[in-house]
């Protein structure tokens, strides 16, 4: 009997992954990028760690972040590198043009002592339209700003941000 309701319960479970093949329509959905179709948000300059960073992105024409309920879905703004675990906010509107989102990354004390690393501290995954390649230079970074220490806020101006994309 168990391995009857065992084998019943796999092939439920691959039916579910095979799908129903699909097709027929008119146009190919959006491509969701993938980690490797990704953006990575950097610092560089010298400083011993950085506890907060701050910037807008601005996305080409076409290109949009997933949202869920009215949110940003999860895992399509994440930190990554040595701020993986840090807190992120954003703000983002899909409906206003151009399309950008304000993202705000905390990792500092008590939870994080030694803050993050100047360095690669963030991945972003956008949706491009069909066809569409992902170009670093197509994004546009303004308003970046790192704190290097939190006890008196001090702005780090020699930090700057970059896009790359791997």
């Amino acid at each position: 009997m168990k391995l009857a309701v065992s084998a019943t319960s796999l092939l439920s479970f691959v039916s579910l992954l095979a799908g129903c093949g699909g097709g027929g329509g008119e146009s190919a959905p959006p491509q969701i990028a993938t980690p490797t179709n990704s953006l990575v948000i950097s610092t560089s300059g010298t400083a011993a760690a950085l506890y907060g960073v701050q910037f807008t992105l601005q996305l080409p024409p076409g290109v949009t972040l997933a949202t869920q309920g009215g949110a940003l879905a999860a895992g399509v703004i994440a930190p990554s590198g040595g701020a993986a675990g840090a807190t992120v906010t954003t703000n983002y509107d899909p409906v206003l043009a151009p399309r950008t989102v304000t993202v705000s990354l905390i990792k500092a004390p008590p939870a994080f002592p030694a803050g993050f690393p100047v360095g690669p501290f963030m991945t972003i995954i956008p949706v491009l339209p069909q066809g569409m390649t992902l170009a670093a230079g197509d994004f546009t970074l303004s308003s970046f700003k790192a704190w290097d220490d939190l006890t008196t806020y001090h702005e780090a101006p020699q930090i700057t941000g970059a896009i790359a994309a791997p």
